[in-house]
């Protein structure tokens, strides 16, 4: 054997080795689950797909030249014509792909505008409508293992008044307003569904929303000074959300133009419109691939199955009832907190401060601040799970994201005591400062037991059912005094 047949041989030996190598190693799939992330063709994650779309046929074409090259030619013009054919198609495809990037994104329709550059608050485009259908189902193909019927379908129609935001009647005067993110505006449901619309009607008062879907406590503030104030309403109804309200990313952003200031970097490829096309258009054609691998796997609950930790999920409450639960682990995180740990965390000393900033202006105004403690998935089915889950099941769940954890069963403990942290927290600011403070959890809790679906499975937004639990209660709970 000559010596250019042992280089190819080898070449070919350690490249089909790299390729096995490569597509033989799967994701973790139970991490990629818990974390909402889409798994393709039933083994990798979207980032190792794209490597091995990239680099195979890059190996393979190493490869096929190894057995196929020729004696290179000296003529020199020859050189150069095929260099500048190979400079000219990258050039073009660089040149394609720019401009079709480009296309793209003065093609987008705007959703959010900016109150104006120096103010953390944004709007919906005024005068606008949304119409569509919402699907209860899990984001991606391969999910968990347990297959489980969402919620019904849901038509919905977003009206969005002359400044901005869902109000689908409006009126000369207001009695009440709301603040809040997308649980206050409603998401995934239709204008005559939302709890906002339903309480006015249950109380007769006259209610004006300024929720906005990923409004924060930041923006809160921003919008009642500039929307809200104006209105001159008797009471204002402050919603916070434990789950998206109460993380520490949310007071170090600054938004623009109702998006999020990001790096150089991030803006020309992270929120790329081609990127995303190229990416939702890979997850629709290998997705579904494999998508059945676990389905009604009997061992899925031996704890060496490497869909153990995913299992339980969708929970069902009351059991067997068919309505289920899921959330990704970052959801039940949060929860895994000292009050002490809370306190001292940006979320909860800004949260505060800015909670406080909105009082002042309530009593400089005359208007009564109702705070409304909305609690996330977790947070209601705590009780269930801590009785139902196996505490190694819910460890190995939690274990996806953090290390060191306790032992299961004082994982368990610490988890159900987390989810008191926040509330406690601002349940006694109120109480400190004359404040009625509203819990939402009991009611939830209860009805969801009853067999109410009150969440969606497969997003952490209420259901119909859902907002109609919470503006029953308010209607029943709140108390208005003349000021």
């Amino acid at each position: 054997m000559n010596k250019d047949k042992i280089i190819r041989v080898t070449v070919t030996v350690v490249i089909l080795a790299v390729l096995a190598l490569m597509w033989g190693l799967e994701s973790d799939l139970a991490y990629n689950v818990a974390q909402q992330r889409p798994i393709l063709l039933g083994r990798y994650t979207l980032e190792k797909t794209i490597a091995l779309l990239i680099a195979t046929p890059i190996l393979l074409w190493v490869l096929i030249g190894q057995w196929t090259k020729k004696k290179k030619t000296a003529d020199p013009a020859a050189k150069r014509l095929a260099t500048f054919k190979q400079i000219s198609l990258t050039v073009s495809i660089i040149l394609g792909i720019v401009i079709a990037d480009v296309a793209l994104r003065i093609s987008q329709r705007q959703h959010y505008v900016a109150d104006n550059n120096e103010q953390q608050s944004y709007h919906r485009v005024p005068n606008s409508v949304y119409k569509g259908v919402f699907y209860d189902r899990p984001e991606f193909p391969f999910s968990y293992p347990n297959p489980i019927e969402g919620y019904p379908p849901v038509p919905f129609v977003l009206t969005v008044d002359d400044q901005g935001f869902r109000n689908p009647v409006r009126h000369e005067q207001y009695d009440w307003l709301v603040l809040g993110d997308s649980f206050a505006e409603g998401s995934k449901v239709s204008d005559d569904q939302v709890w906002v619309t339903r309480l006015a009607e249950q109380r007769r008062v006259r209610v004006y929303n300024l929720g906005m879907s990923g409004g924060n406590p930041v923006t809160y503030l921003e919008t009642l000074k500039r929307f809200g104030v104006p209105l001159q309403p008797k009471v204002v109804l402050y919603l916070l959300y434990e789950g998206n309200d109460l993380r520490n990313s949310n007071f170090r952003r600054r938004r623009v133009d109702g998006q999020e200031q990001l790096p150089l970097w991030d803006k020309i490829f992270k929120v790329s419109p081609l990127r995303e096309v190229l990416k939702n258009s890979l997850i629709r054609l290998l997705g579904p691939i494999g998508k059945k691998r676990f389905y009604n796997d009997p061992a899925i609950h031996d704890p060496s199955h490497r869909m153990y930790p995913v299992a339980w999920l969708p929970f069902e409450v009351p059991a067997g009832s068919g309505h289920g639960y899921a959330f990704d682990v970052k959801r039940l995180e949060q929860h895994y907190v000292t009050e002490e740990g809370f306190r001292q965390s940006l979320a909860c000393t800004e949260s505060l401060q800015l909670l406080d900033q909105t009082r002042q202006i309530c009593d400089e105004n005359n208007m009564t601040l109702i705070f409304i403690y909305a609690p996330d998935k977790p947070h209601v089915l705590i009780e269930d799970i801590c009785e139902r889950v196996d505490p190694k099941q819910l460890y190995a769940f939690l274990n996806t994201r953090v290390k060191d954890l306790p032992e299961p069963e004082v994982l368990a403990a610490r988890l159900y005591e987390g989810t008191q942290v926040r509330r406690r927290v601002f349940q006694e600011y109120c109480r400190e400062n004359g404040i009625a403070f509203i819990n939402l959890t009991e009611p939830l809790r209860e009805e969801t037991r009853k067999g109410v679906q009150t969440y969606y499975t497969f997003d952490q937004h209420w259901t119909p059912d859902g907002h109609e639990v919470v503006a029953r209660y308010l209607s029943e709970t709140i108390v208005v005094s003349e000021k």
